[in-house]
């Protein structure tokens, strides 16, 4: 069977006003937005090369920071930043994420007890949350003739990229051992949005041939 093994990438962003320094809320001034509707998300092409994914990604986050300063905004690719609780409580409600299935795995946690980054909200005292932001690593495989989805080995390559990337992730208040299924594959999700996506891409690129 011949194979396609892409790599695809999805980052977080947030946005921030450089007058007042606060946050904003991305969808209203058109950047494209994450489900959570506090952060701005980027995407790379899915590619079997690495410099197809590295590429389209520089492109969309320097569009994006451009049009940033249009409206006297930076995007930030801060691992967390905090956020007044009223207006995350607003965005909350507006974009019902709290009835959102967590589809978020842990290979160090099968019965779910383990704390996830499903929200990426966390409380920080009474008038403050806590909120995170990643960068996922997409994998995916599928028969280059038919199309079908191929079912890669999640644990192992979720291990490794832990054991690659364990002092990142440790660093920047990361969950080890995070993924989410997706219908081509799955998402890795332990990194911090702030990572060397080179540096990513060359060890997840070497880890997807060799399993």
């Amino acid at each position: 069977m011949n194979e396609i093994r892409e790599i695809g990438i999805e980052k977080e962003l947030f946005l921030n006003d450089i007058k007042t320094d606060t946050l904003k809320e991305p969808k209203l001034y058109g950047f494209p937005y994450d489900e959570m509707g506090f952060l701005v998300e980027i995407r790379s092409l899915p590619s079997d090369r690495l410099y197809p994914v590295l590429t389209t990604l520089a492109q969309e986050e320097w569009q994006y920071k451009l049009r940033a300063n249009k409206f006297d905004m930076e995007l930030h690719d801060w691992s967390f930043a905090y956020g007044d609780k009223s207006w995350i409580d607003d965005i909350a409600e507006r974009y019902k994420i709290y009835s959102f299935e967590d589809l978020t795995q842990n290979i160090y946690s099968k019965d779910k007890k383990v704390e996830s980054h499903h929200l990426g909200i966390f409380p920080e005292g009474e008038t403050c949350y806590k909120l995170t932001s990643g960068m996922h690593v997409h994998f995916s495989s599928r028969d280059s003739k038919t199309g079908k989805v191929i079912d890669l080995p999640i644990e192992k390559i979720v291990e490794k990229m832990d054991e690659l990337f364990e002092n990142e992730i440790l660093e920047s208040q990361r969950i080890k051992g995070e993924w989410e299924p997706k219908i081509h594959g799955f998402e890795y999700r332990s990194l911090p949005c702030n990572i060397n996506v080179l540096k990513v891409l060359k060890e997840a690129f070497k880890i997807l041939r060799s399993v």
